[in-house]
């Protein structure tokens, strides 16, 4: 019964590689280069990207969309040795996207632009580098951006040192001066004015006694001569 077993597993196993053979030989042989695809938009007046990296001899399958208001094209010309290669037979309209696939077998810088009107002269031309098989194609990076620059902070103005101010110069003490010793004035005494008169005869004042006196004595005698008639 085990016997049976492992015969049939085996046979399954069997069976199923050479279903995977077969289908390996029905497959067709895997081609020699990979198509590109690549976006291009273009407007008044550029083309974006405005450069491309293809490799010689592979297909490159152009997407382009006209995103401006006027008619547009594109076309590729190898001016070193005069190949030109237009992409579109009719212009495309303003807002109309068409894809084409171009094979360059010519390596080289090729210029691509509008053949439109004066598109070209204003502006509207890019390159197209077509490198020999076996070069790998670079990748395009995205631009970076550039980090701003740093704006140095200006050096701070060193402050002028302020000027000291002069150092006064101490007025001298003024010296007391004394004051002068007064001199005593001497009071006048009044003077006496002397007696008017020649001589040395008597003042008013001793006459008035003078004749008090004698008024006395005039009244005393007249009351004692009184007494006496009384008598």
């Amino acid at each position: 019964m085990r016997r049976r077993v492992t015969r049939r597993r085996a046979l399954a196993v069997i069976a199923a590689l050479l279903g995977l053979l077969a289908g390996l030989l029905v497959l067709p042989p895997l081609a020699a280069g990979q198509e590109q695809r690549i976006e291009v938009e273009l407007t008044e007046f550029s083309i974006t990207p405005n450069s491309i990296t293809v490799t010689a001899g592979e297909p490159v399958t152009f997407v382009v969309s006209n995103t401006g208001g006027a008619p547009h094209n594109l076309e590729f010309e190898l001016e070193a040795q005069g190949l030109e290669q237009l992409l579109f037979d009719t212009n495309l309209q303003p807002g109309e996207t068409r894809e084409a696939t171009v094979t360059f077998d010519t390596p080289g810088e090729w210029v691509m632009y509008c053949p439109v009107g004066n598109h070209r002269a204003q502006g509207m031309e890019g390159r197209l580098i077509v490198q020999a098989a076996g070069t790998p194609t670079p990748t395009t990076a995205p631009a970076a951006t550039p980090t701003p620059a740093v704006t140095p902070t200006p050096a701070a103005t060193p402050t002028a040192a302020a000027t000291p101010a002069p150092a006064m110069t101490p007025t001298p003490a003024a010296t007391p001066t004394a004051a002068p010793a007064r001199t005593p004035t001497a009071t006048p005494m009044p003077q006496v004015a002397p007696p008017t008169g020649g001589g040395t005869g008597s003042g008013p004042a001793e006459l008035i006694i003078a004749g008090l006196l004698a008024l006395g004595l005039v009244g005393v005698l007249a009351g004692l001569a009184a007494r006496r008639r009384v008598a």
